[in-house]
């Protein structure tokens, strides 16, 4: 019960940012099939810059869930979209994250990364024309990793382990600064179409 009321919480904590997301250009194009390869790379190269440091911050915290990171999946996509390794490890990163500096933080974070993955498998379906060429390489990170991840389930195991006031609203705090900041990293850009080819 506590658990659920602690979901109750996070929801509220964080709805203003959920619902001012789903209207980001980027994400929305994507979540219509309005977004062609090339505004799908770049769309992938941002949300990289902003997981790939999230998951370094949270990987610290023994507790966090076994799962593959997302940025590991993002890597995947990126890859088989033409962008090289050593091109991944050059993007920009997101520098405003919140310090997280215990598991209630951590387990913030996670709600953030977590949640934005349950609707990933709306997206996947979305841009699965785009990545026809691919033949269905490029979308680990929306689809879940075709299905298989398990992250939500096990966050709220994860959550059972909180106890306290103190560290609830640790962790409603980390989820609402970790939301904001992921707006301030996705505003004012969106994909451009770029003329370079991909190398498939």
């Amino acid at each position: 019960m506590r658990v659920g009321r602690l979901r109750e919480r996070l929801r509220a904590a964080t709805s203003e940012s959920h619902e001012r997301l789903h209207r980001h250009p980027g994400l929305a194009a994507a979540a219509s099939g309005a977004i062609d390869l090339s505004g799908y790379r770049a769309l992938l190269m941002r949300l990289y810059g902003f997981h790939r440091p999230v998951d370094a911050g949270m990987g610290a915290h023994a507790l966090l869930t076994d799962e593959t990171p997302r940025s590991r999946l993002l890597e995947s996509d990126l890859q088989a979209l033409g962008v090289a390794r050593d091109q991944q490890d050059v993007l920009p990163r997101c520098a405003t994250l919140p310090l997280l500096t215990d598991d209630a933080q951590a387990l913030g974070a996670l709600y953030v990364v977590e949640g934005s993955a349950l609707g990933g498998a709306a997206i996947a379906r979305a841009v699965a024309p785009v990545l026809a060429p691919l033949e269905g390489d490029g979308c680990r990170f929306f689809s879940n990793d075709s299905g298989k991840r398990r992250g939500w389930p096990q966050l709220l195991v994860r959550l059972e382990s909180l106890s306290g006031e103190s560290q609830e609203q640790a962790t409603i705090d980390a989820a609402v600064a970790t939301f904001l900041a992921f707006e301030a990293w996705m505003k004012d850009w969106a994909p451009k179409t770029d003329a370079r080819p991909f190398c498939v």
